[in-house]
């Protein structure tokens, strides 16, 4: 099988590293000899973008066949913001220090290149969260999420006090700092440094972990929204931030709730054939299980 991916747009942040320059330059060098295929970057990159690669504004980016995320997480979630809706594929590629998301590191960048024009490569999917903010009836905000919905205190010196109803049945009230609401991507991301448990991609679920509980007996918990919803309001006075993805929040005031239900939106990463979830897991987060020996 040979590439599909004919337009190829590129997705960094130009004050991240010198890996990003270096992987553009690799780039630079592999699209003079495969003149075939069009790579267009985004242009916030500006004077790091050289020829054979072009400019484009973020919206000419809906039109590629593929998205490569140069960049550590953040920047692949921003590429995935970008390609909601459109289901274009992405590849990340890691210049960041842990890169869950990535697929591809820096040094062997043209390698993924060569194995991408032959076709060797597949697809996984991966499940999104809509988030739907109300007062009353009337829906006054939406997101649609790839990692999580974090829920805080609007006032920084508060607690997140919380309502909690599954599929209409109330389940249980929160007391913490904050409230993660992940999904399995999510999982190894904010939701693994508050202490809540990874879960695997395939996995049709959400994991509710509350950040620094004031009860011992409050443990995260993993739910299906398939077919299913959840509702989160204020147990108390005072309005609360909802932050979409680390990227963007909007406050939800006193009276208003907040919904969540799975997305029929996904998002497409494409995965080369040397990589998969298991392998991330020793490689990028050091598990072994077991103390190493001296």
């Amino acid at each position: 099988m040979k590439t599909p991916f004919k337009r190829i747009g590129i997705v960094g942040f130009k004050d991240k590293s010198a890996d990003l320059v270096l992987a553009l330059e690799q780039v630079c060098a592999w699209a003079k000899e495969h003149p075939e295929i069009k790579f267009c970057a985004i242009n916030t990159l500006g004077a790091l973008i050289k020829k054979p690669i072009v400019a484009v504004k973020q919206a000419e980016l809906h039109k590629m066949d593929m998205l490569l995320a140069i960049g550590g997480d953040g920047t692949v979630l921003s590429a995935a913001h970008i390609a909601l809706g459109h289901n274009t594929p992405i590849l990340g590629v890691n210049v960041g220090r842990v890169g869950f998301l990535a697929e591809s590191r820096v040094e062997g960048l043209t390698k993924t290149l060569d194995d991408l024009l032959a076709g060797d490569f597949s697809t996984r999917e991966r499940m999104m969260i809509d988030v739907a903010v109300y007062r009353g009836k009337k829906c006054i905000a939406r997101q649609t999420v790839l990692n999580e919905l974090h829920i805080r205190p609007h006032m920084p010196e508060r607690m997140v006090n919380v309502n909690v109803a599954y599929n209409g049945t109330q389940l249980t009230e929160y007391w913490a700092d904050s409230l993660l609401i992940s999904t399995p991507t999510g999982s190894t991301a904010y939701n693994l440094a508050a202490g809540g448990p990874i879960i695997h991609p395939n996995t049709p679920a959400v994991v509710l972990t509350p950040v620094a509980p004031s009860s011992l007996s409050v443990r995260p918990l993993v739910l299906s929204l398939t077919d299913k919803k959840m509702q989160i309001k204020s147990a108390v006075d005072g309005s609360l931030d909802l932050v979409f993805d680390g990227r963007s929040f909007v406050e939800m005031k006193q009276g208003e709730h907040v919904t969540l239900s799975e997305s029929a939106s996904v998002t497409t990463f494409i995965r080369m054939r040397h990589t998969g979830f298991v392998g991330a897991l020793r490689e990028k987060l050091g598990w072994t299980g077991k103390p190493r020996l001296a």
